[in-house]
């Protein structure tokens, strides 16, 4: 695979199931499946602001049993052939049901992880940020110096492309 995000996948790949939230598996992420509801549901993204400004629409026999939304409102329905144009309400949801204690999402929240400029994920412990001074071949820790990021839309995206494009994705998004 062409950049770095293939290092991404591979890490969730190898990474070990003692990592995972309970009742979580690294095939959701791996191999993420859309839910049938009996129509083409689109993958909405969202605005700069977050926000998702998306309608979707009913038909107005929406008690009939059939289930079918449409984005366009002059679509018919393909069971009562009736213009599709009755409002639906959108809840976005967090896309991980939350577990307790744990703040949800698909990995142990008590774990802190590592991610190298070509996107390598790994938990980070003592053993691994020695091994890693050593791979770089830092002799003195006072040379490295912490950067914080801001991480919002607009950084998201250069990231995208870079992991898309290079090796080194950090760097070139926030060092460049």
């Amino acid at each position: 695979m062409v950049g770095s995000l293939g290092n991404l996948y591979d890490s969730i790949e190898n990474l070990s199931n003692t990592y995972m939230q309970p009742n979580q598996s690294k095939d959701a992420v791996l191999n993420p499946r859309i839910a049938n509801f009996g129509a083409h549901v689109p993958l909405l993204l969202p605005n700069e602001d977050g926000s998702v400004d998306r309608k979707f629409y009913r038909c107005a026999s929406y008690s009939s049993g059939h289930v079918t939304i449409t984005d366009d409102p002059n679509a018919l329905c393909p069971h009562c052939h009736q213009r599709m144009n009755t409002v639906m309400t959108f809840v976005a949801g967090n896309g991980a049901a939350k577990v307790a204690g744990e703040g949800g999402g698909f990995v142990k929240g008590v774990v802190t992880y590592m991610v190298m400029d070509d996107l390598v994920v790994k938990p980070m412990s003592t053993i691994s940020s020695i091994t890693m001074l050593n791979q770089f071949n830092v002799k003195e820790v006072g040379v490295l110096e912490e950067k914080v990021v801001s991480l919002e839309m607009k950084e998201g995206l250069m990231l995208l492309k870079a992991s898309l494009q290079c090796k080194n994705v950090l760097t070139s998004v926030f060092l460049s």
